[in-house]
């Protein structure tokens, strides 16, 4: 599973419920409400995340996740702030698009799999 360090934790949380509908799997929240170590899971998928710090530098990372409906999330995570890497359409491996977060992580987005 990814472990991603982040600039602004909270919003790259509230970034994931609303675009892949995350949820909550473990909180660790320090000074300032920030997210030491986030656990979320989207579909069957676990996501760790912290903020970043002098200590622990900052480190987007790229994703291939399942979903069920690749248009409607594609379209909320430009809505929310996201960049297109490729407009969704059929791939050898399904129904595909990729966007880039706010936070700069990658994400494939397939139709389908093990959801």
């Amino acid at each position: 599973m990814p472990y991603l360090i982040l600039k602004n934790s909270k919003a790259f949380y509230e970034f994931a419920k609303s675009v892949f509908g995350a949820t909550e799997q473990y909180m660790a929240r320090g000074e300032n409400d920030k997210i030491m170590h986030g656990e979320i899971k989207i579909h069957d998928a676990v996501i760790m995340f912290a903020e970043a710090s002098e200590a622990w530098k900052e480190k987007p990372a790229g994703m291939f996740i399942y979903v069920k409906e690749v248009d409607r999330i594609y379209q909320t995570a430009l809505n929310k702030g996201a960049k297109d890497l490729m407009k969704p359409q059929q791939q050898g491996y399904g129904y595909t698009a990729g966007i880039e977060d706010p936070f700069g992580n990658q994400w494939w987005i397939v139709e389908g799999g093990k959801e």
